[in-house]
């Protein structure tokens, strides 16, 4: 999956070694690489009966979720350390090429903190949701045993940021190759999701919780929209209470970003990714995302 018009090297340089703009993505993707490494060398015999009789390294079986784990035996670590690990290397590297593609954007927008705090939060209700639907009775019952492990719930969220912020930007699928916007791109994954969990098709308990951390992230995002707006109309007559003349080359530059401005820089974005913004183009967003 690439953005649309997109140079895949220009790309690669770019979201690599751009520090300034997604400091949070970098270093959550090298956190869970490094995590997924270390889990080679700690390789242990699992001493509980409720997992199988197999080999699985320390790192999951102090960190990985699971209902019972969690809430019965009083490890609520496991909401937060589940999201750092991965089953194998397919399942690492379709999240951390997600998240390269989705995070940087929502940052952006967000602010690196913030970003970490929705992320985190995404991760939680992913978990958390999967379990609701256990008890709800859309699983066997060994499902409050069965372990889960992945960022998927917090990279879905940020998918759903991205539709609700950017639903018009266009991505191209290398398979099936289909070029469709954020928005429909969510809705399809969102639908797949819930036919896994319909059919009890395989790893159902996995898709509950994209589908939790999906909605957690959809319903955040217009959370913080909102707060936004709420709040903007107060700064706005706390600055007109304290109003003094300024030179007018210096009251544009106070001024919200046209629409137009904030879809041309969205479109340089596209095209060659965050570095090649320039710190007015940079105060442009940030100043739109305070409107």
């Amino acid at each position: 999956m690439r953005a649309e018009n997109e140079n895949w090297g220009d790309t690669v340089r770019n979201h690599l070694f751009d520090q300034r703009s997604a400091v949070m993505v970098h270093w959550l993707i090298l956190l869970n690489v490094v995590i997924f490494i270390l889990g080679f060398f700690f390789q242990v015999d699992i001493p509980r009966n409720i997992y199988p009789p197999v080999h699985l390294d320390l790192i999951q079986l102090y960190g990985a979720y699971s209902e019972y784990t969690c809430f019965h035996e009083g490890e609520l670590w496991r909401l937060l350390t589940y999201q750092f690990l991965h089953a194998n290397l397919g399942h690492i590297m379709f999240n951390m090429i997600a998240l390269w593609f989705f995070g940087p954007v929502v940052e952006e927008r967000f602010g690196h903190w913030r970003f970490l705090l929705y992320y985190l939060f995404c991760g939680v209700a992913a978990a958390l949701f999967s379990s609701l639907l256990g008890y709800m009775g859309f699983f066997d019952p060994e499902w409050r045993f069965i372990p889960m492990v992945g960022a998927s719930g917090s990279i879905y969220g940020i998918m759903a940021a991205c539709a609700v912020l950017f639903p018009h930007a266009r991505v191209q699928l290398l398979f099936p190759p289909v070029n469709l916007s954020v928005r429909q791109f969510a809705l399809a994954v969102l639908g797949v999701a819930a036919a896994v969990i319909i059919f009890q098709w395989n790893n159902a308990g996995g898709e509950a919780g994209h589908l939790g951390g999906m909605f957690a992230g959809f319903i955040l995002t217009l959370l913080i929209l909102w707060k936004e707006k709420m709040s903007s109309p107060r700064r706005k007559a706390a600055s007109s209470s304290h109003y003094s003349p300024e030179p007018s080359s210096r009251r544009p530059a106070q001024a919200y970003p046209s629409e137009k401005e904030v879809d041309e820089i969205m479109e340089k974005i596209s095209r060659s990714g965050l570095s090649s913004l320039t710190e007015e183009e940079r105060e442009i967003l940030r100043r739109a995302s305070r409107r």
